[in-house]
């Protein structure tokens, strides 16, 4: 069973009694181990700690012009967190980047004239802006720093963010060398939040 202490399984593993050649010293050895464990698993000592989950702050001013985003941005919001109580860093880092890159897209596509100006807003080879929906991650955070949506040291943790998220590609992972673990995850969602709270105050 789950939440059954190491020590309590090792020992049971190298219990001489099991090499006894009486059954009833075999099974009077297992009946001891069986009342040990009923007596953790009555304790409660053995329950798993429940997941804790923050409620993503109300973004209904970021993402009021792309319908359904809201709904997307809470359910990525709860998964991260999930993920990341599961130990599934590389998910979880995944999933805060892809709602930083959304409500970035969201924050230029309130404001489309002023992200266009912008001298790190991306261009076509003939001088024509790109779409704001062609925007990556990288062009988005660098318009958000320099008109002031996101504060200059946010920007540059928000890079990072952006660097890992992209392990999200096999080739990235093997060549980075990445090994995400809880304080990868804890870093990136500070990261996350404090972003979020920029974008938010912008408006």
């Amino acid at each position: 069973m789950p939440g059954l202490p190491g020590s309590l399984l090792a020992d049971f593993d190298k219990d001489g009694d099991f090499q006894a050649n009486s059954r009833r010293v075999r099974l009077e050895a297992l009946a001891n181990y069986c009342r040990s464990a009923i007596k953790l698993i009555d304790s409660g000592a053995t329950a798993r700690p429940q997941i804790q989950l923050s409620r993503a702050p109300d973004l209904v001013k970021l993402t009021s012009q792309m319908p359904g985003l809201d709904e997307v941005i809470n359910r990525r919001w709860r998964e991260a967190q999930i993920c990341q109580h599961a130990k599934a860093h590389l998910s979880a880092v995944v999933l805060m980047g892809s709602v930083l890159e959304a409500l970035l897209l969201a924050r230029a596509l309130l404001a489309p004239s002023e992200a266009y100006r912008a001298s790190h807003a991306p261009r076509e080879k003939s001088g024509k802006n790109l779409a704001i929906t062609e925007w990556n991650l990288n062009a988005l955070i660098d318009v958000a720093v320099e008109i002031g949506w996101l504060k200059a040291d946010r920007g540059k943790f928000s890079h990072a963010l952006r660097e890992s998220r992209n392990v999200v590609h096999p080739w990235v992972e093997v060549t980075s060398k990445a090994n995400f673990d809880d304080s990868t995850c804890k870093t990136c969602w500070e990261v996350l939040l404090a972003s979020v709270n920029d974008l938010l105050r912008s408006i």
